[in-house]
């Protein structure tokens, strides 16, 4: 009974000197430390933007109807104004100006850079006008228009830019069947997660921070894309590099297992204000605007493509896929009556594009094909329609 007693003893004082020890040489932050204070938002100026001077890796688990001979890791530069451009915004520098505001359908991180379409864009301006032009890419995943008119606001305008353009749609569509704070009001406590009274307790140790770190860890390690055996000769990824993750087939199954449920009321005068107050914000400022309309699939004939769709969802139910396109047609005549009220450029995307799988890869974001695409029929728009003075 002693020995046991003696080992216990033992073990217990060398777990304490083991902690005196560690806590001198490592300081760990406190895991669980968001839960020892009540949290309260009162939300951003900006809620979705990049950080501005970053670099990022992002890994994607692709589906089939990306092309196989595309990288699954893309490396992102974000410049010193929040922007993906590999150029700095230099207000003194003699070139033509152009922000793209959106949201993924702009930022197009799962392909390289130069197959952005602003990028494409950018390029074929250059070679048309022989001029210096930038088109700084300020796509966001997930913002919807009140995000964009921030952006807008608070990024954008005090640049004095020469043109901007907006490619906005789907997020707002989302956003109008399945949140009930469409007017951002910022009141809302931040969820947070259940933790044992034990566990507050053990992650006061350092020995304890420890543990957990490696177990996340491992836990993470098991599940990224990187664990791929086509990537692990070639990961592309700097050491110390941030990286964001995606995956092309979780999503669709995710959306699968949801209820079918009819297609609730969308309140599309809502949208219509938005894009009235985003366009009304470049007027008043005296920079020209373009918008575009937004191509999405839920219609396609391409069957394949048919089994990528996840965004016809809210966060209780899936809808019809009819109840969907049917209201991203309407927002998009929408917008395009909007347009032609303000006389501003609207270019129809959606009549444009392909609605298949070669151009698209789930409901409305683009393969690297169909993100050239765009970039190229844009340029057409703009020569056109003399969008752009090439002399």
């Amino acid at each position: 009974m002693k020995n046991i007693f003696y080992t216990l003893l033992m073990i217990v004082f060398t777990l304490l000197g083991a902690e005196l020890v560690l806590r001198l040489f490592i300081d760990l932050p406190d895991p669980y430390q968001h839960l020892r204070v009540k949290s309260y938002t009162t939300g951003e100026v900006i809620r979705l933007q990049n950080t501005r001077n970053t670099d990022i890796a992002f890994v994607f688990n692709p589906n089939e109807l990306f092309p196989e001979d595309e990288k699954n890791i893309v490396n992102i530069h974000i410049n010193n104004q929040g922007f993906r451009h590999q150029d700095d915004v230099d207000t003194s520098r003699n070139e033509i100006s152009i922000f793209a505001i959106g949201g993924s359908t702009t930022q197009g991180y799962d392909y390289a850079y130069e197959k952005t379409w602003c990028q494409v864009l950018e390029k074929n301006l250059e070679e048309k006008t022989g001029r210096a032009i930038n088109v700084y890419n300020g796509g966001t995943a997930g913002a919807a228009m009140f995000d964009h008119i921030a952006l807008l606001q608070n990024r954008v305008i005090h640049l004095k830019p020469d043109m901007v353009i907006l490619f906005a749609g789907v997020n707002d569509l989302n956003l109008l069947v399945g949140d009930d704070n469409i007017f951002r009001f910022d009141d809302v406590y931040e969820e947070v997660e259940a933790v044992s009274w034990y566990k507050l307790g053990l992650a006061r140790f350092t020995l304890y921070k420890l543990f957990l770190n490696a177990k996340r860890k491992l836990k993470s390690d098991e599940e990224h894309p990187l664990k791929r055996d086509s990537d692990e000769e070639d990961t592309g990824i700097a050491p110390g590099t941030p990286v964001q993750f995606a995956d092309h087939l979780a999503a669709p199954l995710a959306t699968q297992k949801l209820p079918m449920a009819e297609g609730p009321e969308i309140n599309f005068a809502y949208y219509q204000k938005m894009v009235k107050s985003f366009i009304a914000t470049c007027q008043i400022n005296d920079i020209p605007v373009v918008v575009m309309t937004q191509p999405t699939t839920w219609k396609s004939e391409d069957q394949t493509l048919q089994k990528y769709h996840w965004m016809n969802k809210n966060k209780e139910s899936r809808f019809p896929k009819d109840f969907m396109q049917n209201s991203m047609d309407k927002m998009n005549a929408d917008v395009h009556q909007i347009a032609l009220e303000e006389n501003v450029p609207c270019f129809r995307l959606e009549n444009a594009i392909p609605n298949t799988g070669e151009y698209f890869y789930d409901d409305c974001h683009f393969t690297p094909k169909g993100s050239v695409f765009v970039g190229e029929a844009l340029t057409r728009f703009f020569i056109d329609n003399n969008l752009i003075n090439l002399n």
